[in-house]
């Protein structure tokens, strides 16, 4: 069974996760299947201590893998849920912004 969970990284008193897809009988720090982000639990600013990969997060989800408690926990504060049967597991991706207009530079006077 394919578990979504941590992969320690980090060092003494300096702890570092990857969030994994593995193979539920290998170790913790074992090879994973795919690598969909990190936490890091050091880090002050809230937005930047996680990042997931939603759209491959929700695919391993829909194939019947099962999150540890602490992805799961990480996955509910980022709003990835398990895709609906019949519903796609990829997330649309949001259209770039428009590069802002080059503003016309003054030249210098004489």
């Amino acid at each position: 069974m394919v578990r979504l969970r941590m992969k320690a990284m980090g060092r003494r008193h300096r702890p570092f996760f990857r969030i994994c897809a593995m193979d539920s009988r290998t170790g913790r720090d074992a090879r994973p299947i795919e690598e969909l982000g990190y936490y890091d639990p050091m880090c002050p600013n809230e937005t930047t201590q996680t990042m997931i990969n939603v759209s491959r997060a929700r695919y391993w989800l829909s194939v019947g893998a099962q999150p540890s408690h602490k992805v799961q926990v990480l996955l509910n504060k980022k709003g990835v849920k398990k895709p609906l049967p019949g519903e796609p597991w990829q997330v649309a991706e949001p259209a770039p912004a428009a590069p802002a207009a080059a503003a016309p530079q003054a030249e210098p006077a004489s």
